[in-house]
């Protein structure tokens, strides 16, 4: 288990675009081509809920590939597809049948491998859902999310949606609509990059800095998923075979109160914007 350096935020993390993006990419080898051929699952209310005689037309698909859009993972057949999202506490994991199952396993995918995928949500804020594979960007919940941060209409969104509104900045990017997969530790790390201040009104800053900021956003993004993600030291997230991310020592701001910046040297601040933590050098972020 990856044990972030002092001072790291205890608090559990919630998977974001490069934790599900890391997900993703280490159920490649165990779903890709493969059948499911069994399905178990319960009737859980969680953000959109499982109903278990949808997921009866999941049981029989094969499995062409793994897509993400955000922080919503889609499992694609030809004919439906399941879209999860793993909420505040879900976990996926590739199983063998004889491996007790844990707590709150919701929903079990048996597979051709003679393994399973499993679905574990404690506090149930996540979703698992099927949908028509030729309709599921045009059915909640994708079509209710705004461009991924790594596609190239991505700064087109960002900047229409800053021209409009006197939002703090970081609120902005992590309103899903309009970016879909940032979450607060990488807003407060794209806004570290870029040098501006969290609590900064959107529709004030110039073109420029909303530029620059595309390109931070975009830039910790891609560095966190080549990092595994982002493990803080509540080892709260891995991906399916329970490796953790590493992303947590490249952290500039977020969790890191009272430190020195690593840029000038000046502490760290912590405020609140709507209810939020949010970390930023008062010398570095204007």
């Amino acid at each position: 288990m990856f044990i972030g350096p002092p001072g790291l935020l205890r608090c559990r993390t919630v998977p974001e675009l490069p934790e599900v993006e890391t997900v993703r990419r280490s159920l490649l080898p165990h779903l890709t081509g493969r059948r499911v051929v069994g399905v178990e699952a319960s009737r859980i209310r969680l953000r959109l809920g499982i109903e278990p005689e949808e997921w009866r037309s999941f049981e029989g698909v094969l499995v062409r590939s793994i897509a993400r859009h955000g922080k919503y993972l889609v499992l694609l057949s030809d004919e439906v597809s399941a879209v999860l999202h793993l909420g505040m506490s879900g976990r996926l994991s590739i199983a063998e049948p004889k491996t007790p199952r844990g707590r709150h396993t919701h929903l079990v995918l048996g597979l051709d491998s003679g393994r399973e995928l499993r679905f574990v949500d404690p506090r149930r804020f996540g979703s698992a859902v099927v949908r028509p594979t030729g309709g599921v960007l045009l059915a909640p919940p994708l079509v209710l999310v705004g461009a991924d941060p790594l596609v190239d209409t991505a700064g087109a969104f960002l900047r229409q949606a800053a021209a409009r509104t006197r939002v703090p900045i970081r609120n902005l990017l992590l309103d899903q609509t309009v970016l879909a997969g940032i979450g607060n530790i990488y807003a407060n790390e794209a806004l570290a990059r870029a040098g501006i201040h969290p609590g900064r009104a959107a529709c004030g800053l110039s073109r420029r800095r909303v530029e620059r900021l595309v390109e931070s956003v975009r830039s910790v993004l891609l560095e966190a998923i080549e990092a595994g993600g982002t493990t803080l030291e509540d080892g709260g997230f891995a991906d399916v075979t329970g490796d953790a991310g590493s992303f947590a020592v490249d952290l500039a701001v977020y969790g890191r109160a009272d430190q020195p910046c690593r840029g000038c040297g000046r502490p760290i601040q912590r405020i609140v914007i709507s209810s939020r933590s949010a970390f930023f050098c008062p010398r570095c972020q204007r």
